[in-house]
């Protein structure tokens, strides 16, 4: 009797954890993409310029989001993955060089932060039509720049094809746009489990509700590619393991009536916008400096 209780005792534990794995994989996840208020802080103190902070609503939903740098140069509007944080792009908001430039401005993408986080938008038009409010923060008589990493890539995409007039050019870090190669996860499939989500922290429970209707949102903008008019660099890492390289071969057939160069950075991984911000500030500069 003993010897069975301690094997039941042992398969139990078994058990538990196998299911507290992804859930702690989750919530390590979950520290890498937001920053608190205390360590927002804590990076801008010794900077002159500190950023801004504002909300707006739209159809119900709150959107926040940071600008910083005076509204009159011209914009850059930074668009995030998932999960993410206006925070992915902090680095570049104290970038002395670049604020003095342009006008930087990052929102929370709806269901990430404090734009509702856990209750997303799956809707690519959607998340456009609650971001357009953005661009009346531009006040410099010149078209914006857009920058999108991995999921926030189709967004920044999907603004340069409703609003072509409003977008001087795009830069695409790593974006996940072919719909036939979505690549899914192991951890996809028990963050699937509605039992599993209860426990989710609440911007991987976003993040998944994305990742399950990327595909199907992707092929819904399939034909509209070619709409767009802004110049466009394409930056991705042939060591890429989350977004499949081969995205550039779908950019290269889809946009067909607008400058596409492709920037193929050696042995570098998805994670451009922190691993390539000397290379990506650049590539900002010298559309602002056009």
């Amino acid at each position: 009797m003993k010897i069975i209780f301690r094997r039941k005792r042992i398969w139990l534990i078994i058990v538990l954890i196998l299911l507290a794995t992804p859930l702690i994989f989750f919530y390590v996840m979950m520290s890498q993409f937001s920053w608190s208020q205390k360590e927002i802080d804590e990076y801008f103190k010794t900077k002159k310029m500190k950023p801004v902070f504002a909300t707006y609503t739209l159809n119900g939903r709150t959107i926040f989001y940071s600008s910083i740098g005076s509204d009159t140069l011209p914009m850059v509007l930074f668009v995030h993955g998932a999960p993410g944080s206006w925070t992915d792009y902090i680095k570049y908001f104290g970038d002395e060089n670049l604020i003095s430039k342009s006008h930087l401005v990052a929102p929370d993408r709806p269901g990430y932060g404090n734009s509702g986080v856990g209750y997303p938008v799956t809707s690519i038009e959607e998340q456009v039509e609650l971001l357009k409010p953005l661009f009346a923060l531009n006040k410099s008589h010149q078209p914006i720049i857009l920058l999108g990493h991995s999921y926030g890539g189709p967004i920044a995409a999907r603004m340069a094809i409703d609003y072509p007039d409003q977008i001087k050019a795009m830069i695409l870090l790593a974006p996940a746009i072919d719909p036939d190669n979505e690549k899914m996860f192991w951890i996809n499939k028990p963050a699937s489990w509605k039992a599993m989500q209860y426990f989710l922290p609440a911007i991987m429970l976003t993040a998944q509700k994305e990742k399950e209707t990327h595909a199907a949102e992707l092929k819904k903008m399939e034909n509209d590619w070619g709409k767009i008019a802004a110049s466009t660099i394409y930056m991705y890492g042939d060591k890429d393991g989350l977004v499949p390289p081969v995205n550039v071969e779908y950019a290269k057939k889809k946009i067909t009536n607008a400058p596409l160069e492709v920037i193929e950075l050696p042995n570098e991984n998805h994670f451009i916008p922190w691993t390539q911000q000397d290379s990506v500030t650049r590539v900002i500069l010298r559309y602002i400096e056009k």
